[in-house]
């Protein structure tokens, strides 16, 4: 029993000595200044600016009602004003502009004004 309590006292102490060890105790001798910080100067942005592209791929229903996306290699396309060509299914080149800044109620992809539209020959219909 004298073993057990030995034992039971020497593992209070050591947690009692780890726990004051991560209080601090004594407040730090010099002051603790801040991290330093980076601020954007007057001409840089953290907004996507918008980019012209042409990409080919494959019209696709959006998961939201009303949305098409045109998947094109590792890339989702929002498409926006495209037309009523554009249909599940059909393989297209479009060109337009990307507005990644552009709300939207799609949630997927990343949005895309159409302004030109050509279907691919010998593409799924």
């Amino acid at each position: 029993m004298r073993g057990l309590v030995v034992g039971v006292v020497v593992g209070v102490a050591a947690v009692t000595g780890l726990l004051t060890g991560c209080g601090g105790g004594d407040a730090p001798s010099e002051p603790v200044s801040p991290p330093p910080t980076t601020s954007l100067g007057p001409t840089e942005s953290t907004t996507p600016r918008p980019v012209e592209v042409t990409a080919r791929g494959t019209v696709e229903r959006g998961v939201e009602p009303n949305c098409l996306v045109l998947a094109a290699d590792d890339r989702e396309y929002l498409l926006l004003e495209a037309g009523p060509e554009m249909r599940p299914g059909v393989e297209v080149t479009v060109r337009g502009t990307t507005r990644p800044d552009l709300p939207t109620t799609c949630m997927q992809g990343t949005p895309l004004v159409v302004d030109r539209v050509e279907s691919v020959e010998g593409g799924p219909s």
